[in-house]
């Protein structure tokens, strides 16, 4: 009899060592998934800045997607620029083959011709918007028109008087983004 419950409470420790391996290879796996996902698949990032305001403000989260994703007009996507470690969040204006005007009378921006449905705050635009930016760059804007390359995406700030964006360096390198915002949380 006492071998039976000996061998009884074995069985149970055993049991319960069998539990806690299968928990441990759960979390172990789980982590292992999560640290991959964060690595090559999604990014967290925080907001630093007011270029993107009202649509994200200084300490907002967001998250990227770095790889699988496609890019369209409106898109709000994180790039870096070379000499400059921290990325920008800026929306797609323009993409490969569009054409970006800025009328200086209406102070709106085209796309190939049809004024941009803007997701410009309401600030408007300073006497100093175009104070930093290149002077080709203005040139291109303001008369014919900049043509957006074919590896290329004209990018703007939603909040334009702060951020420097396209219209002071021009258009961006699609080889530059990091990834593009999927979530706010």
């Amino acid at each position: 009899m006492r071998d039976l419950l000996e061998e009884n409470e074995l069985k149970k420790k055993n049991r319960r060592a069998d539990i806690i391996n299968i928990l441990l290879s759960a979390i172990i796996v789980l982590l292992v998934v999560v640290i991959v996902t964060l690595l090559f698949f999604l990014t967290p990032m925080t907001v630093s800045g007011q270029s993107m305001y009202p649509t994200y403000d200084e300490g907002d989260r967001i998250l990227l997607s770095k790889v699988g994703y496609t890019l369209e007009r409106g898109d709000i996507v994180v790039f870096k620029i070379p000499d400059n470690d921290n990325p920008p969040i800026k929306r797609i204006i323009g993409m490969p083959g569009d054409v970006i005007f800025f009328d200086l009378g209406t102070m709106d921006y085209t796309v190939n011709g049809e004024k941009l449905d803007d997701f410009a705050s309401e600030t408007g635009y300073s006497a100093e918007y175009f104070y930093n930016a290149d002077r080709a760059v203005i040139d291109a804007l303001t008369t014919t028109g900049l043509t957006v390359g074919e590896n290329e995406l004209f990018v703007l700030g939603d909040n334009r008087n702060v951020s420097k964006d396209s219209h002071v360096y021009g258009c961006i390198d699609m080889d530059w983004i990091v990834g593009k915002v999927i979530l706010n949380y």
